[in-house]
């Protein structure tokens, strides 16, 4: 009997190489990432979001499916084995190679990227340049090129007072929100800039004035000192350690008050209290003397779903010694209940589309239970159907469907209510719907198509590098954002797959990523 379902190793592989086109997309758009383009596009952006919505949730459904297979054809033993060496051997290799690799260029991307003018005299502290360049309030009111952020909130992440006040004095609204309700003080607070907090309460800055998720600007202070030092230099900040961070947090807390994180009521102070608890300093740690956070000091970078199998396998493994396996008859229920994590989910505390991510040690519980709902959903359709599964069956009804909770996903997203409905909407009806499409597709096994398939996971281990590379490269050029990320994509995919034909799939690394070579027919 045939161990292998070529359409769905087809998509498990299609979504590991969209990876490569979410990060690709990065660099032209607001999202935290090491280099910004010269030539945005908000096209891109939904392209990220689009992807992003559905492609882990497929991929974990896939791996619970193709892990029961396993388990079911040659038992528990060899299974472990087996994802020892197919995940843990390969996140080990990558994160001693890859991972330096990546980490210097982002470290060169960062350094070598040049603000907006505007923004660098704020930065370097020149008032008298700030008070020249911002001569009234259409100036001082426009948005930055890539993040979209005010020059106000500019002026308050650079901590200098009179850089905050050259700017008000220019015609500042100092509680203008953005198009989720954040002011420049949820910012200058979330990065624990303290004296451009100070700054901006003296001049009339609401601290009790909400988001779109009802939050205020003290519940900003709840993402963790290492979440946010990270995210500073990503999203065009001066580099913040940890401890800049906390102690500029320290000197805020009085200058807020005792005021209330949230006006969106119990269930949402239930949701903050969890993050507040994720963020703590009983998660922290100190390595060399530099304050190390086991939930949001990042370790993995991309490599992070490996580390989250990990986890996964294990709690299989103890299912099947505990014989508590799922056997499928109530496999439909895991559909809701993934609602449950999504109540949670809002790492940025603000509207988002999609699941959070997860790159620390320890991984964020609300999102290690939202994928394993689509994770045993696919053990459990295996133990069901086996490899004649007709899951996804109805495609040409869920596509659609897909479609709409999208659409209504993205213009809903300051609508907490609806995000926690139809962000797992639109990730079990695009999972189904694919896996039903790529079997009316592919319905035999083609050599071609288990090549780029088993090509892969290659491609998504070694991709973030080349991605930055490129990147960095194209970013000053005079083409439009599009153009430029579709030459990143089809340099990237082309050097990608000759190194696997000619450096990987010949030697070790190939079996140890694919195991064997397998006979598949043309």
């Amino acid at each position: 009997m045939t161990q292998r379902r070529s359409d769905l190793d087809a998509l498990r592989g299609f979504a590991m190489a969209l990876g490569i086109v979410v990060h690709a997309s990065l660099a032209f758009h607001q999202a935290p990432w090491p280099v910004h383009d010269t030539r945005p596009t908000s096209l891109l952006a939904v392209l990220f979001l689009a992807i992003h919505g559905f492609r882990m949730p497929l991929f974990f459904l896939l791996s619970g499916y193709f892990t029961m297979l396993v388990y079911d054809r040659r038992g528990l033993g060899c299974l472990l084995r087996q994802r020892f060496a197919r995940i843990v051997v390969p996140l080990v290799l990558a994160m001693a190679t890859i991972g330096p690799l990546d980490g210097l260029l982002q470290r060169h991307a960062i350094r070598s990227s040049r603000p907006e003018p505007a923004i660098a005299e704020m930065d370097a502290g020149d008032v008298d340049a700030v008070r020249r360049r911002f001569t009234g309030a259409a100036d001082v009111e426009r948005r930055d090129a890539v993040f979209r952020w005010r020059m106000l909130t500019w002026a308050a992440c650079s901590n200098k007072p009179a850089i905050v006040e050259a700017v008000i004095d220019a015609g500042a609204e100092a509680n203008i929100q953005s198009k989720l309700g954040d002011t420049p003080l949820n910012t200058a607070v979330a990065f624990g800039r303290d004296e451009g907090v100070a700054e901006l309460l003296e001049h009339g800055a609401d601290p009790l004035l909400p988001n779109s998720s009802g939050r205020t600007s003290r519940a900003m202070m709840l993402i963790s000192p290492a979440l946010a030092a990270g995210y500073a230099p990503l999203m065009g900040l001066p580099p913040l350690t940890v401890d800049e961070v906390a102690r500029g947090r320290r000197r805020i807390g009085p200058l807020l008050g005792d005021i209330e994180m949230t006006v969106a009521g119990p269930l949402d102070r239930a949701v903050l209290a969890y993050w507040a608890f994720l963020g703590s300093d009983r998660f922290q740690v100190r390595l060399g003397g530099e304050p190390f956070h086991l939930v949001d000091t990042d370790v993995f970078d991309h490599l992070w779903f490996l580390w989250f199998l990990c986890w996964l396998v294990a709690a299989f493994a103890g299912l099947a010694r505990l014989g508590l396996l799922p056997s499928g008859r109530h496999r439909w229920w895991l559909v809701p209940l993934s609602i449950l994590p999504q109540l949670f989910t809002g790492q940025a505390l603000t509207g988002f589309f999609g699941p959070d991510t997860s790159f620390g040690l320890l991984p964020q519980p609300h999102l290690l239970a939202f994928y394993g709902c689509f994770y045993f959903f696919g053990a459990a359709t295996f133990a069901a159907e086996g490899m004649g599964t007709r899951l996804g069956a109805h495609w040409p009804f869920l596509l659609p469907v897909a479609a709409a909770c999208l659409i209504a996903g993205l213009a809903t997203v300051a609508v907490r209510p609806a995000t926690i409905l139809l962000q797992p909407a639109y990730a079990w009806a695009m999972s189904l719907a694919l896996i039903g499409l790529f079997h009316r597709c592919f319905p035999r096994p083609s050599a071609r198509l288990a090549w780029l398939a088993d090509a892969s996971y290659w491609m998504y281990l070694a991709h973030v590098p080349l991605v930055l590379a490129a990147q960095i490269a194209v970013r000053e050029w005079p083409l439009p954002g599009v153009v430029k990320f579709l030459l990143i994509l089809v340099a990237v995919t082309a050097v990608l797959l000759v190194s696997y034909a000619w450096c990987v799939r010949p030697t070790i690394i190939g079996r140890i990523l694919n195991g064997p070579r397998r006979p598949t027919n043309g």
